[in-house]
Protein backbone atom coordinates (compact mmCIF):
# COMPACT_ATOMS: atom_id res chain seq x y z
CA UNK A 1 0.00 0.00 0.00
CA UNK A 2 1.47 3.51 -0.90
CA UNK A 3 1.36 5.72 1.17
CA UNK A 4 -0.99 8.53 -0.15
CA UNK A 5 -3.64 5.40 -0.12
CA UNK A 6 -3.06 4.88 3.55
CA UNK A 7 -3.24 8.33 4.15
CA UNK A 8 -6.57 8.30 2.65
CA UNK A 9 -7.52 5.05 3.75
CA UNK A 10 -6.71 6.33 7.77
CA UNK A 11 -8.01 10.26 7.22
CA UNK A 12 -11.49 8.36 6.14
CA UNK A 13 -11.82 5.80 8.51
CA UNK A 14 -10.63 8.19 11.69
CA UNK A 15 -12.79 11.07 10.78
CA UNK A 16 -15.92 8.56 10.28
CA UNK A 17 -15.21 6.15 13.55
CA UNK A 18 -15.10 9.76 15.10
CA UNK A 19 -17.97 10.98 13.69
CA UNK A 20 -19.76 7.37 15.11
CA UNK A 21 -18.84 8.47 18.55
CA UNK A 22 -19.89 11.52 18.42
CA UNK A 23 -16.42 13.14 19.18
CA UNK A 24 -15.23 16.52 18.31
CA UNK A 25 -11.33 16.49 17.52
CA UNK A 26 -10.42 17.99 20.22
CA UNK A 27 -12.35 15.56 22.28
CA UNK A 28 -10.50 12.38 20.65
CA UNK A 29 -7.40 14.30 21.04
CA UNK A 30 -7.59 14.66 24.92
CA UNK A 31 -8.66 10.77 25.31
CA UNK A 32 -5.35 10.07 23.16
CA UNK A 33 -3.08 12.24 24.72
CA UNK A 34 -2.39 14.84 21.31
CA UNK A 35 -3.11 17.96 19.99
CA UNK A 36 -6.64 18.41 18.11
CA UNK A 37 -4.02 20.21 15.45
CA UNK A 38 -2.34 16.35 15.09
CA UNK A 39 -6.24 14.71 14.69
CA UNK A 40 -6.73 17.65 11.96
CA UNK A 41 -3.89 16.83 9.86
CA UNK A 42 -4.60 12.99 10.23
CA UNK A 43 -7.86 13.39 9.23
CA UNK A 44 -6.51 16.44 6.04
CA UNK A 45 -4.23 13.49 4.76
CA UNK A 46 -1.31 15.70 5.87
CA UNK A 47 0.95 13.25 8.17
CA UNK A 48 0.24 9.89 9.53
CA UNK A 49 1.22 8.89 13.41
CA UNK A 50 3.75 6.51 14.31
CA UNK A 51 2.68 2.70 14.64
CA UNK A 52 2.37 2.69 18.15
CA UNK A 53 -0.50 5.61 18.21
CA UNK A 54 -1.96 3.50 14.83
CA UNK A 55 -2.48 0.99 17.49
CA UNK A 56 -3.51 3.38 20.19
CA UNK A 57 -6.27 4.70 17.97
CA UNK A 58 -7.24 0.86 16.72
CA UNK A 59 -7.96 0.04 20.19
CA UNK A 60 -9.67 3.12 21.43
CA UNK A 61 -12.40 2.38 18.85
CA UNK A 62 -12.29 -1.17 19.59
CA UNK A 63 -11.30 -2.33 15.95
CA UNK A 64 -8.38 -3.89 14.21
CA UNK A 65 -5.56 -2.11 12.91
CA UNK A 66 -5.82 -3.61 8.79
CA UNK A 67 -10.00 -2.29 9.80
CA UNK A 68 -8.11 1.14 10.87
CA UNK A 69 -6.37 1.60 7.35
CA UNK A 70 -7.74 -0.91 4.96
CA UNK A 71 -9.67 0.40 1.96
CA UNK A 72 -13.35 -0.52 3.49
CA UNK A 73 -15.70 1.36 5.39
CA UNK A 74 -15.07 0.42 8.93
CA UNK A 75 -17.91 -1.17 10.67
CA UNK A 76 -19.08 1.53 13.90
CA UNK A 77 -18.30 -0.23 17.12
CA UNK A 78 -21.38 1.21 18.10
CA UNK A 79 -23.41 -0.01 15.12
CA UNK A 80 -22.04 -3.35 15.76
CA UNK A 81 -22.97 -3.57 19.61
CA UNK A 82 -26.51 -2.64 17.82
CA UNK A 83 -26.68 -5.96 15.69
CA UNK A 84 -25.49 -7.91 18.67
CA UNK A 85 -28.12 -6.74 20.62
CA UNK A 86 -30.59 -7.23 18.24
CA UNK A 87 -28.87 -10.54 17.94
CA UNK A 88 -29.45 -11.52 21.61
CA UNK A 89 -32.74 -10.43 22.07
CA UNK A 90 -33.96 -12.21 18.48
CA UNK A 91 -32.38 -15.79 20.11
CA UNK A 92 -34.02 -14.62 23.57
CA UNK A 93 -37.30 -14.17 21.20
CA UNK A 94 -37.21 -17.31 19.75
CA UNK A 95 -37.33 -19.28 23.01
CA UNK A 96 -40.67 -17.67 24.03
CA UNK A 97 -42.35 -18.80 20.91
CA UNK A 98 -41.03 -22.30 20.17
CA UNK A 99 -42.18 -22.50 24.21
CA UNK A 100 -45.69 -20.59 23.77
CA UNK A 101 -46.36 -23.31 20.64
CA UNK A 102 -45.31 -26.31 23.58
CA UNK A 103 -47.40 -24.76 25.57
CA UNK A 104 -50.04 -24.32 23.04
CA UNK A 105 -49.96 -28.29 22.41
CA UNK A 106 -49.84 -29.20 26.22
CA UNK A 107 -52.80 -27.24 26.63
CA UNK A 108 -54.76 -28.63 23.51
CA UNK A 109 -53.70 -32.06 24.67
CA UNK A 110 -55.63 -31.22 28.14
CA UNK A 111 -51.88 -32.26 30.13
CA UNK A 112 -52.02 -31.21 33.69
CA UNK A 113 -50.05 -28.26 34.32
CA UNK A 114 -48.82 -27.63 31.30
CA UNK A 115 -47.99 -23.94 32.63
CA UNK A 116 -44.74 -25.52 34.05
CA UNK A 117 -43.72 -25.23 30.50
CA UNK A 118 -43.51 -21.03 30.85
CA UNK A 119 -41.07 -20.41 32.96
CA UNK A 120 -38.51 -22.84 30.95
CA UNK A 121 -38.64 -19.99 27.96
CA UNK A 122 -36.65 -17.62 30.55
CA UNK A 123 -34.51 -20.85 31.33
CA UNK A 124 -33.56 -21.77 27.62
CA UNK A 125 -33.37 -17.44 27.21
CA UNK A 126 -30.57 -16.87 30.54
CA UNK A 127 -28.95 -19.68 28.40
CA UNK A 128 -28.50 -17.57 25.14
CA UNK A 129 -28.04 -14.72 26.96
CA UNK A 130 -25.13 -16.07 29.25
CA UNK A 131 -23.60 -17.30 25.86
CA UNK A 132 -23.93 -14.05 24.00
CA UNK A 133 -22.53 -12.17 27.26
CA UNK A 134 -19.50 -14.13 27.59
CA UNK A 135 -19.12 -13.45 23.62
CA UNK A 136 -19.79 -9.77 23.21
CA UNK A 137 -21.00 -8.18 26.19
CA UNK A 138 -19.51 -6.76 29.75
CA UNK A 139 -19.49 -9.02 32.92
CA UNK A 140 -22.52 -7.42 34.26
CA UNK A 141 -24.37 -8.98 31.43
CA UNK A 142 -23.18 -12.33 32.14
CA UNK A 143 -23.87 -11.60 36.18
CA UNK A 144 -27.71 -11.18 34.54
CA UNK A 145 -27.91 -13.96 32.77
CA UNK A 146 -26.83 -16.22 35.48
CA UNK A 147 -29.16 -14.66 37.81
CA UNK A 148 -31.64 -15.22 35.15
CA UNK A 149 -30.58 -19.06 35.01
CA UNK A 150 -30.27 -19.39 38.85
CA UNK A 151 -34.09 -18.05 39.58
CA UNK A 152 -35.45 -19.95 36.76
CA UNK A 153 -33.95 -22.90 38.36
CA UNK A 154 -35.83 -22.06 41.69
CA UNK A 155 -39.13 -21.22 40.31
CA UNK A 156 -39.24 -24.34 37.97
CA UNK A 157 -37.99 -26.33 41.08
CA UNK A 158 -40.67 -24.71 43.09
CA UNK A 159 -43.44 -25.80 40.32
CA UNK A 160 -42.63 -29.11 41.18
CA UNK A 161 -41.95 -29.41 44.85
CA UNK A 162 -44.71 -28.25 47.12
CA UNK A 163 -44.78 -24.56 48.33
CA UNK A 164 -43.42 -26.01 51.96
CA UNK A 165 -40.05 -25.86 50.56
CA UNK A 166 -39.89 -22.24 49.56
CA UNK A 167 -37.64 -20.65 51.86
CA UNK A 168 -35.18 -23.33 51.32
CA UNK A 169 -35.03 -22.82 47.85
CA UNK A 170 -34.67 -19.04 47.84
CA UNK A 171 -32.21 -19.07 50.60
CA UNK A 172 -30.21 -21.79 48.49
CA UNK A 173 -30.64 -19.59 45.07
CA UNK A 174 -30.13 -16.23 46.67
CA UNK A 175 -26.46 -18.00 47.93
CA UNK A 176 -25.56 -19.22 44.90
CA UNK A 177 -26.66 -15.60 43.05
CA UNK A 178 -24.53 -13.85 45.63
CA UNK A 179 -21.61 -16.54 45.81
CA UNK A 180 -21.78 -16.43 41.68
CA UNK A 181 -19.88 -12.70 41.92
CA UNK A 182 -16.23 -13.60 43.18
CA UNK A 183 -16.37 -16.30 40.89
CA UNK A 184 -17.18 -13.74 37.83
CA UNK A 185 -14.08 -11.62 38.66
CA UNK A 186 -12.35 -14.17 39.10
CA UNK A 187 -13.04 -15.36 35.37
CA UNK A 188 -13.26 -11.87 33.72
CA UNK A 189 -9.66 -11.06 35.73
CA UNK A 190 -7.65 -14.02 34.18
CA UNK A 191 -9.39 -13.18 30.82
CA UNK A 192 -7.34 -9.87 30.89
Amino acid sequence: MKEEELKDNFARNLYSLRKAKKLSQAQLAADLNYTHKAISKWENKETLPDITTFKNIAEYFDITLDQLIGKDKVVSPIGENKRRVRITLSACGICFVIVALIYLVLEISKINKSYVAIPFAFFASGIIYLIFSCLWFKKYNVFIAVSIIIWTIALITLLFLDFQYLWIILAVSLIIDVAFIPFLKLIFDSKN
